[in-house]
């Protein structure tokens, strides 16, 4: 059967003499709708020739993603730049490499192992809310990102590096990737002052990462985190893939792919709750009628059903992760009869795709009970945390996170946005608050500290 001619995008109408990724970059998100309003399938056409094609249909992402995807990698400007930074890791690498490190990692990631990380993430939070005080007005992306830190560095490699300069340099370093990873990418090897300070800190922190692994061999202890397994794994490791510095790239590689994601989700989420209180009242009900008193518990977690459903809801609507990249490696034919030739990139919007009005009714409300038959919804319509084979390794400790984080915080406190705040999200790498989110914490009706001394002086 002959092959079908992919439209051509066009450019939005307040651009016309722009092109296709000066539009992307100038507003990512409003240039994704654009695309979707125009078809499921677009050629957009790029400099020197090249093709980028916009696919915002389920049964094609399938094909790309599960079933044809040893045909596309990690696009090239993306694994560049990862490269030249981290080294080779799970992330930037393909083939043989990839699997070997995929096998070696998936076990860290079991709800066995992260189960014991529970009563950590519950103290994490915990220390949080004790530097609050009733009334306060807090940025929630800045304080979720503080309490991310400290979860996602004890849960990776058992220390809490809140406060330490380790900490800022991970932070200043991640800053910089992103701005680098975003746009058409520079040699690393060319000395720009950006250049030069991510090497600098990328230094610092794989000198720590260095002391620490030698250390951890040194004692021999599990701590339960990422980084004792993976010293376990490099002891019987026949294939001499998991060198001491490939250890330092995958724990590096894992903080970073985490760390926002996790933050922002969080505060996409209280924003949520906060404008739809039936559902905050609900999700209440159901932590007050669970645990009552007592702490969350790991053997808590799959009975808390709405809230799971609350935070799918959550991440549907308002993904942090806005598009995802992919390089063809070797042609591709979709079920609509369109190829997708050798070389070319395709980008796949969560943030379109899960707003089809086909695929979720009313797609702008924000309605948890979308997740009560999750059957319902077309497969690969969703992709919170990618799909197929290269799906998001660390997504079942992301939910644990969440989950408990959101519990513990909702039990104390309520979270309202300031008076003449306009909510306006922005796509920065990853999706966030374009001018942060400020919210006022106020008691919870519920709260099982009764006099609430949390926090106030």
């Amino acid at each position: 059967m002959p092959s079908l001619t992919i439209p051509i995008a066009t450019l939005p109408a307040n651009q016309p003499r722009s092109s296709h990724t000066e539009a992307m970059r100038q507003d990512t998100i409003a240039y994704l709708e654009h695309l979707a309003q125009q078809g499921d399938y677009l050629r957009i056409p790029l400099a020197f020739g090249l093709s980028a094609y916009f696919i915002n249909d389920a049964e094609a992402v399938q094909e790309i993603l599960l079933k044809q995807a040893r045909k596309v990698e990690k696009p090239w400007n993306v694994k560049q730049v990862a490269k030249g930074v981290f080294g080779e890791n799970l992330f930037t690498s393909d083939g043989e490499l990839w699997q070997v490190l995929r096998s070696t990692l998936q076990p860290a990631f079991q709800a066995k192992r992260l189960n014991a990380q529970v009563d950590m993430m519950v103290d994490t939070t915990h220390s949080l809310m004790a530097s609050w005080q009733v009334g306060q007005v807090i940025d929630i992306p800045t304080a979720m990102m503080d309490l991310t830190l400290g979860i996602t560095t004890q849960a990776l490699f058992g220390q809490d590096l809140r406060q330490s300069a380790t900490a800022t340099s991970l932070l200043r370093f991640l800053d910089l990737f992103s701005e680098l990873i975003s746009r058409f990418p520079l040699p690393l090897w060319i000395p720009t002052p950006k250049h030069l300070e991510i090497k600098r800190h990328f230094r610092l922190i794989n000198n720590y990462f260095k002391t620490l692994v030698a250390a951890r061999q040194q004692s021999g202890q599990d701590n339960g985190d990422v980084l004792s397994l993976l010293i376990q794994a490099q002891k019987t490791d026949s294939s001499d893939r998991l060198s001491d510095q490939q250890i330092c790239n995958e724990v590096s590689n894992l903080f970073a792919a985490g760390y926002e994601v996790v933050s922002h989700t969080l505060a996409f989420t209280f924003y949520l709750l906060s404008q739809h209180p039936q559902v905050e009242a609900q999700l209440r009900e159901e932590l007050d009628n669970l645990l009552g008193q007592r702490a969350i518990t790991a053997a808590d977690l799959p009975q808390l059903t709405y809230l799971e459903m609350v935070l799918k809801e959550s991440m549907r609507l308002l993904p942090v992760t806005t598009v995802l990249g992919r390089q063809v490696v070797e042609e591709i034919q979709v079920p609509a009869g369109y190829r997708l030739p050798k070389g070319s990139l395709v980008l796949i919007s969560p943030w379109t795709l899960q707003r089809r009005a086909d695929y979720f009714p009313d797609p702008l409300k924000f309605d948890p009970e979308r997740f009560r038959n999750p059957e319902a919804i077309p497969k690969f319509a969703y992709l919170p945390f990618s799909a197929g084979p290269r799906v998001c390794i660390g997504n079942l400790l992301a939910m644990m996170q969440m989950k408990v984080n959101l519990a513990v915080l909702l039990r104390e406190y309520r979270f309202s946005t300031v008076p003449g705040y306009q909510f306006q999200p922005i796509y920065r790498f990853n999706t966030r608050p374009q001018n942060g989110l400020p919210m006022v914490i106020t008691p919870s009706t519920h709260s099982p500290n009764p006099d609430h001394q949390i926090g106030v002086n």
